[in-house]
């Protein structure tokens, strides 16, 4: 087996420190820092590796964190902790550029404050039981911006933002949209501008409720609007995602699809 890298460095000039818990320890000679197998991963600090592969099995039927515990015999803090390690790691799968023809819109979800102990309001009786604008500057809403390659690959980011602002947009994106690449959106005014200030690409509105353009068949939203069903439909069996972790979600839904998609091709 090749050696592992120093993590904090990046040096290989590394050498094997014995093993601790069966976890093979390593010593860095460049910045002499120590670091095991583990480090850097999600196994890292856990104590009963020999169910981590039984718990993503689970995750994969979609067994909720109570399930699990009592499927494995752990706890519900080690299910809830040992899911959020592996939602973390997910983002390494996020696609670093998007190009060619992207479609993009964003899905409004009433911003959840589930698990929290503290709520500066009333609690809801039901997850849809919520107002969209209290106050100028109280924030009801997450935006999650999603986009969508031609060929199927997704990117997808939540915004707390009662509407996206160009800045927000600006944000979101950080240069992950190649040069010349069409982007096509609704005709939401910060879109328009976002695109105004890239002239490396290219953009084309429609109207939100045409889905495809009268003129042109070739300009749609038909794949982000597919995508966003389909990530409610994802969400649903959760019986409510906290606003904190949905991206971690994403991450999650977002994998899974492309490996559903590499399995048909």
């Amino acid at each position: 087996r090749k050696k592992k890298p120093c993590p904090q460095c990046s040096s290989s000039k590394v050498h094997k420190r014995g093993k601790q818990r069966g976890i093979q320890m390593y010593r860095c000679n460049s910045c002499n820092k120590w670091y095991s197998e583990t480090t850097g991963t999600p196994l890292y600090d856990i104590k009963l590796k020999n169910k981590w592969q039984a718990y993503i099995n689970c995750m994969e039927k979609g067994m909720s964190i109570k399930k699990i515990a009592k499927e494995l015999g752990i706890s519900i803090q080690t299910s809830f902790d040992w899911r959020h390690k592996i939602l973390s790691s997910l983002e390494q799968f996020v696609p670093a550029e998007l190009s060619s023809e992207v479609e993009c819109d964003e899905l409004e979800l009433a911003l959840s404050n589930k698990g929290s102990r503290d709520l500066e309001r009333k609690p809801r009786k039901r997850g849809t039981d919520f107002k969209r604008n209290l106050g100028k500057d109280e924030i009801t809403t997450v935006q999650v911006v999603t986009a969508v390659q031609r060929n199927g690959e997704k990117y997808l980011k939540a915004v707390e933002s009662k509407r996206l602002s160009e800045q927000q947009i600006e944000k979101v994106f950080d240069g992950r949209l190649a040069a010349n690449t069409v982007l096509i959106t609704d005709k939401h005014p910060s879109f328009k501008a976002y695109a105004k200030s890239k002239p490396s690409i290219k953009h084309k509105a429609l109207l939100a409720k045409d889905h495809v353009d009268k003129n042109d068949n070739s300009i749609h939203l038909q794949r982000v609007n597919n995508t966003h069903k389909q990530l409610r439909d994802f969400l649903k069996p959760f019986n409510g995602v906290s606003s904190k972790y949905l991206q971690n979600y994403l991450h999650w839904y977002a994998y899974i699809d492309k490996i559903r998609n590499s399995k048909t091709m």
